[in-house]
C-alpha cells in the first residue's frame, strides 16, 4: 500500500502544477526562441555581392516565436544565417527577380515576418523570438 501512494503522490503533484508549468515544459523541448531580424546592407553587407557567404535556414514559427528545432503544427519559414544571426531576405524587387538558388522560395517569409521582425543586428541569433519585446 505504502508504494502506491507513494507513486501516486508525484502523479498527483503534475496534475494538480500551474499553467506556468506547461510553458517550462514547452521552452525544454523547442529550446531558446531564435530572434529574426530584418535584412540590413550595413550589417549584413549588399545583398548583390554578400548572399553567397548567407546561409539560407528554415526556421519554425509556432506559438508567436521562431525555432531552429522543427515543431510539430508550426509554419516552416526560409531567412538567411550569418554567424548565428538569423535575418529576413532583402525586400528589393531586383533581390526577388535575381533569385538564390539555393533558397526555399515555397517558404519565403509573409507580411507578418516582416512586421514581427527586430531591428537589423539586433541579438546574436537566440532570445525572445520575434525579435522585439512587444509580444
Amino acid at each position: 500500500m505504502r508504494i502506491a501512494a507513494f507513486l501516486t503522490a508525484p502523479l498527483l503533484a503534475a496534475m494538480l502544477a500551474p499553467p506556468a508549468a506547461a510553458q517550462v515544459s514547452v521552452t525544454l523541448h523547442l529550446g531558446t526562441p531564435v530572434v529574426i531580424t530584418h535584412y540590413s546592407p550595413e550589417v549584413y553587407g549588399p545583398w548583390q555581392t554578400a548572399y553567397t557567404t548567407w546561409t539560407p535556414t528554415t526556421v519554425y514559427y509556432f506559438d508567436g516565436h521562431y525555432y531552429s528545432r522543427p515543431v510539430k503544427g508550426a509554419r516552416l519559414v526560409q531567412v538567411y544565417r550569418r554567424q548565428n544571426q538569423y535575418f529576413l531576405p532583402p525586400q528589393d524587387v531586383a533581390w526577388a527577380n535575381r533569385g538564390d538558388k539555393r533558397y526555399d522560395y515555397d517558404r519565403k517569409p509573409n507580411d507578418d515576418d516582416y512586421k514581427g521582425a527586430g531591428p537589423p543586428g539586433q541579438g546574436r541569433g537566440r532570445g525572445r523570438g520575434r525579435g522585439h519585446g512587444n509580444q
